[in-house]
């Protein structure tokens, strides 16, 4: 049943492998990055990133390949060839190949605001932030009780 269609779903499997390493050269160069930069530690944060594009990327890859099932099954063309599919590897590889090479410009940005936000909340009273919270709770309880 399957027989005619392999030489298209192994060309598929090709396309998801591609995106694969992609996405996991990706993530060596951003620990490379990230070691470079002297962050000796990798963060559960980078790691989460690379798992969640990895989730995005083949769900919208599993989408193309439901079109070229269509396509493929209907006879819309006769050439075995997963196009969309292709296509849509393509276009990951070459948003990988982009976050490969991009500078690293914006970590510095981030880690500076994180500085700031830390100073700022050294200066912040916690007990009173704590009171003012439980304070505005309680009003807004008591505001959906009255309603």
């Amino acid at each position: 049943m399957l027989m005619p269609y392999w030489p298209a779903l192994w060309k598929a499997m090709i396309c998801y492998f591609v995106v694969l390493i992609a996405i996991a050269l990706d993530l060596w160069a951003g620990i490379a990055k990230s070691r470079k930069a002297g962050i000796k530690i990798t963060h559960t944060y980078g790691i989460d990133r690379t798992l969640d594009k990895l989730r995005k990327r083949y769900n919208l890859l599993f989408l193309a390949t439901i079109v070229d099932v269509v396509l493929i099954s209907c006879e819309f063309h006769s050439t075995m060839i997963p196009y969309v599919t292709a296509l849509a590897a393509i276009v990951f590889c070459v948003v990988e190949g982009r976050s490969i090479l991009e500078a690293d410009s914006d970590k510095g940005r981030y880690l500076e605001a994180a500085k700031t936000a830390a100073e700022m909340w050294k200066g912040v009273d916690k007990d009173e932030l704590a009171d003012l919270i439980i304070k505005k709770m309680e009003e807004k309880q008591h505001e959906k009780g009255s309603n």
